[in-house]
C-alpha cells in the first residue's frame, strides 16, 4: 500500500504556485517606482510654482490641468493633437517608404551607390531646421509643408538602416535561393524582406520622435494649427500655461505612438530576442 502511494506521489503533477513570478513583480516595482517619480516631479512642479517661481514663468500643475480640461471641452487640444499627428504620421509613412526603396535600390546598384554617396550624405547633413522656411515658402502653411519636412528626417534614416540591413543578409540564404532557380520576386518575399524587417521596424521606432521634431518644427516656422503652433502662440502672449499645455501634449502624443510602435514589434517578433531587431548605424 506504502509502495502505491510512493509511485503516485512519483507520477503527480505538481502543484501551481500562487506566488507571483519574479518578473511579475519586478515589473510591478518599476511601475510603481515610475509613478512615484512622476508624483514627485509634479508635487515639486507645484512647489516651485506656489513658493519659489511665479507661475508666469513655469505655470503649475493646477493651471495647467485646468487648461487641459478647458481646451479638452471646446476641441481645440483635439485639433491641434490631431493636426500634428496626422503631419508627423503621413511624413513617417511617406519618409519610411521612400527610405525602403532607395535603401534596396542602392544596396544592389554598388556603382550608383558610389556616385550618389557624397550628394546623399551632403543632403543628410543639412539642418533641417534650416529647410523648414524653405519647405513653407513653397508649399505654404498648410499639410504640405510639414509632410515635406518629416520625409526629409525620415527618409535618410531609414534609407541608411536598410542599406546596412541589405548588406547584413546571409549571403547562404541568397545562393540557396539562386540554387533553386527562385525568381527575384520570390528571393525578395522569403529572403529580402523577412531579413529587412527588424532594420525597418528599428528605423521607424527611432523616427517617431524625430517626425514629431520636424512637425513641430514646421509649425513654429509656420502654421495656423497644431500643437507647435499652439505653444508659440503661448509663447508670444506670455501665456506658459498654454505652452505646457501643448507641451505636455506633444510628450503624450510621442509616448503613444512609441508604445503602439513597441507593440507592434512585440507582436512582429514574438519568437525572438527584441534586443536583436536591427540597430541604428552611428
Amino acid at each position: 500500500m506504502t509502495a502505491v502511494h510512493d509511485k503516485q506521489a512519483e507520477f503527480a503533477l505538481p502543484r501551481p504556485s500562487r506566488r507571483p513570478s519574479r518578473r511579475a513583480v519586478q515589473t510591478s516595482v518599476r511601475r510603481i517606482v515610475s509613478l512615484a517619480i512622476l508624483v514627485l516631479l509634479i508635487v515639486a512642479w507645484q512647489v516651485t510654482s506656489d513658493h519659489f517661481i511665479r507661475p508666469i514663468w513655469i505655470s503649475s500643475p493646477r493651471l495647467v490641468w485646468h487648461d487641459f480640461v478647458v481646451t479638452a471641452k471646446d476641441g481645440s487640444l483635439a485639433r491641434n493633437t490631431w493636426a500634428t499627428a496626422e503631419e508627423a504620421l503621413l511624413g513617417l509613412v511617406i519618409g519610411t517608404a521612400g527610405g525602403i526603396v532607395a535603401g534596396i535600390v542602392l544596396a544592389k546598384a554598388t556603382t550608383i551607390a558610389k556616385v550618389l554617396d557624397p550628394y546623399v550624405l551632403g543632403a543628410y547633413s543639412l539642418p533641417r531646421i534650416a529647410l523648414a522656411p524653405f519647405f513653407v515658402l513653397w508649399f505654404g502653411i498648410g499639410l504640405e509643408s510639414k509632410v515635406a519636412l518629416v520625409v526629409s528626417i525620415v527618409f535618410f534614416m531609414v534609407l541608411f538602416n536598410v542599406k546596412q540591413g541589405m548588406q547584413s543578409i546571409d549571403p547562404d540564404l541568397v545562393d540557396a535561393m539562386r540554387s533553386m532557380r527562385a525568381k527575384p520576386f520570390a528571393a525578395l518575399w522569403y529572403v529580402t524582406i523577412p531579413s529587412l524587417l527588424p532594420w525597418i521596424v528599428a528605423s521607424i521606432k527611432i523616427c517617431i520622435g524625430m517626425a514629431l521634431i520636424g512637425a513641430v518644427v514646421g509649425e513654429l516656422v509656420g502654421a495656423n494649427k497644431g500643437l507647435g503652433w499652439e505653444m508659440s502662440n503661448g509663447l508670444n502672449n506670455f501665456d506658459t500655461t498654454t505652452a505646457f499645455t501643448a507641451l505636455i501634449a506633444m510628450l503624450v502624443l510621442a509616448m503613444a505612438l512609441y508604445y503602439a510602435m513597441a507593440f507592434i514589434e512585440g507582436r512582429l517578433f514574438r519568437w525572438r530576442d527584441t534586443s536583436q531587431t536591427g540597430s541604428t548605424p552611428m
